[in-house]
């Protein structure tokens, strides 16, 4: 009993287990937790094409000289293979 005379509760802070309340997100198992055979190869490509296309631009060798756009496209295609190395698995 409690000083006002209600029923005790035991449980401090969470009134429900989570199991309880059913927001438990279930464990993925570990065989299936791996990217596709092409991941890696295709970010790594997309890495040094980006860099490559930007070294390209400034030794000018790429057509309409030396260009913001290549530098600009380089530059995308370099953190669109860096952003895919963050979801290999």
């Amino acid at each position: 009993m409690t000083a006002k005379g209600g029923p005790s509760n035991d449980k401090v802070g969470r009134y429900k287990s989570p199991e309880e309340t059913g927001k438990v997100t279930r464990a993925v198992p570990t065989d299936t937790k791996h990217s596709p055979r092409w991941w890696l190869p295709t970010s790594m490509t997309a890495l040094i094409g980006g860099a490559a296309i930007i070294l390209l631009d400034f030794i000018t060798a790429l057509p309409g000289s030396y260009s913001p756009w290549w530098l600009l496209v380089g530059f995308l295609i370099s953190i669109g293979g860096f952003s895919m190395l963050f979801n290999y698995r």
